[in-house]
């Protein structure tokens, strides 16, 4: 029997959650969830290190307000995900 596109999605979206779970980022908003993928995306190698500026010009976050994007940063830090790379005030973020 042939999957339907609605099946394999189905199981898609199930594996998904998954691996959220996982990784213990289920519990993210769906705005934080699409601040850090979006920040994700902008690392070239796990060692990286990436600007405010780099984060706010990435084309998911554009279209957010920037209060939201500041609060899930914020929130992102707190649940290790992300860590401020130099001072407090630096711009320069890293994967935690």
């Amino acid at each position: 029997m042939k999957e339907t596109a609605s099946l394999k999605l189905g199981r898609l979206l199930q594996l998904v959650r998954s691996m959220e779970s996982e990784l213990g980022i289920d519990s993210l908003s769906k705005a934080e969830k699409a601040l850090f993928t979006s920040v994700v995306d902008l690392f070239p190698n796990p060692e990286a290190t990436i600007t405010l500026t780099e984060i706010l010009a990435h084309p998911h976050v554009g279209t957010m307000p920037q209060a939201t994007v500041y609060k899930c940063l914020r929130e992102l830090q707190n649940k290790n995900l992300i860590c401020h790379a130099g001072s407090r005030g630096s711009g320069i973020y890293k994967l935690c």
